[in-house]
């Protein structure tokens, strides 16, 4: 019998630009030795510059897409992006349950880089209540951490973004990987964070461009190096290394952001 390669399942949207959403998860992925398995549960319209139009997947295909899968497929770990709307969340959350053990990694997409809004209020406080849970790696940058932090109504917005990290662990996820891109310092601090406080933290040459997709790509590289059975610590590193290695390989494609070069040989 041939050996199978660690098989993901990615929730997130379809990019048209191939930068960032499923494109983004399948190409990491792809590279990283994994396979993945996708449900769609967005069509977005987008370029390089910014996000046009956010059409959610009807809920009763998002089941489906997941149905067949699932029914199939042996899945190792599990990766959540873009959520567009609070019938969609509901939805990924009744098929989390089907897994209670899988590893799960969410990337908390909350808007582009261009300013596109993608979760409501209600959906974030979701998020909060229904999906950190099941989560046991959340990959927020500081803006996303406020966000969710404030939809707590627990964590102080005016707490350190340390303290809100680490707070946030409380609400049931396992760890938190605060990216440091929205900082204003000289390079780049990512810091991994559970309930106990500050578990290890990263320092990265700031890049001078602005990438489409960066994120994506960090949750997904994590998601692999879990499903090869790298602990939380070790799967961090390993993608953030992954991830800068990319986005220093970008590639220019249209008038606005950077494509990250996801495909260069990492393995």
């Amino acid at each position: 019998m041939i050996k199978s390669k660690p098989v993901v399942l990615v929730f997130s949207g379809s990019d048209p630009t191939g930068g960032a959403g499923l494109q983004a998860d399948v190409l990491t992925l792809a590279e990283l030795n994994c396979h993945p398995v996708t449900v769609v549960t967005s069509i977005t319209c987008q370029d390089t510059e910014k996000v046009h139009s956010v059409t959610p997947v009807d809920v009763a295909l998002i089941r489906e897409q997941a149905k067949v899968l699932i029914e199939d497929i042996a899945i190792d770990v599990i990766k959540v992006g873009m959520i567009p709307s609070i019938e969609v969340l509901q939805e990924v959350i009744l098929i989390l349950r089907r897994f209670p053990t899988k590893p799960v990694v969410f990337d908390p997409v909350l808007s582009s880089g261009g300013g596109y809004i993608f979760g409501s209020n209600l959906v974030i406080e979701s998020i909060v209540k229904d999906l950190l849970p099941r989560c046991l790696v959340i990959t927020p940058n500081t803006n996303e951490l406020i966000a969710l932090s404030k939809a707590t109504h627990k964590i102080s917005v005016a707490s350190s973004p340390d303290v809100k990290a680490s707070a946030l662990s409380k609400f049931g996820v396992n760890f938190v990987l605060l990216t440091g891109t929205h900082a204003d310092r000289k390079d780049v601090e990512n810091s991994l964070f559970d309930e106990g406080g500050l578990v290890d933290s990263w320092i990265w040459p700031r890049l001078t461009n602005e990438f489409h997709g960066s994120g994506c790509t960090l949750a997904s590289a994590i998601a692999a190096f879990l499903a090869k059975g790298l602990s939380v610590p070790k799967a961090a590193s390993r993608a953030q290394q992954y991830t800068w290695d990319s986005l220093n390989r970008g590639f220019s494609i249209g008038s606005g952001q950077l494509i990250p070069n996801r495909i260069y040989g990492s393995k």
